[in-house]
């Protein structure tokens, strides 16, 4: 890590904007929605001239319960380019399952409520959302307090059931939809911008591929 952070910290950032700039001339961070602004403008220039660097190797392992349907889902480790990442304060637990009245109608005894995995893509997409919309608002000066998003989809569960074969899965997963609410003051030049910043989110361009999405971004 401390090798990438030098790397990081020698490069001058050439397209900060005018107050970074500023900021910077008097000795002084431009820090936007609790994030340093000329450092991200270093990262990111780090990137755009060291294309095979900053690559994260991400992975999870799901452990069965021995009831059907559940899981317990650990996250933690992962790489940045070749070197590992594993310590004790970054490691996560999720406990898996579907909703008390679909395993009721299952036959699974002992039904109780959990995340389902679906739930959880979902979840997944509206904060990677979130992450893809603050880094660059903070960055492009885009005020973006009070942001909210909602999203929403429909599961047939014959396919998972093998009522249906693999290749109707398509037909079994609704369009996904989901709704960016921002504040009342923002400007359409700005509220345009952050549609546009939505399909920079990484969950959002792996899910596009095979699903269809549709979103909408309004003031509140």
């Amino acid at each position: 890590m401390k090798k990438h952070a030098n790397d990081i910290a020698a490069i001058e950032p050439d397209n900060q904007d005018p107050e970074a700039t500023v900021a910077a001339s008097n000795g002084q961070a431009t820090i936007r929605q609790k994030m340093n602004i000329e450092t991200l403008e270093k990262f990111r220039s780090f990137l755009q001239d060291n294309p095979e660097k900053g690559k994260l190797h991400l992975q999870v392992k799901a452990i069965y319960e021995g009831h059907v349907g559940r899981s317990t889902v650990h996250v933690g480790p992962y790489g940045l380019d070749d070197e590992h990442v594993d310590r004790p304060t970054r490691h996560y637990t999720f406990p898996f399952g579907a909703w008390r009245e679909v395993e009721e109608m299952s036959g699974i005894e002992g039904p109780t409520d959990r995340i389902e995995p679906v739930e959880m893509t979902l979840a997944a997409m509206a904060a990677c959302l979130i992450n893809s919309i603050t880094v660059n608002a903070a960055r492009l000066g885009i005020e973006t307090s009070g942001l909210e998003i909602s999203i929403k989809t429909t599961v047939d569960p014959r396919v998972m059931l093998d009522l249906r074969d693999p290749d109707d899965q398509m037909s079994s997963l609704g369009k996904i939809e989901y709704d960016v609410e921002v504040a009342d003051n923002v400007s359409d030049e700005d509220l345009q911008t952050i549609r546009k910043l939505c399909r920079h989110s990484p969950v959002h361009g792996l899910i596009e591929q095979s699903v269809e999405i549709s979103g909408k971004v309004r003031r509140a």
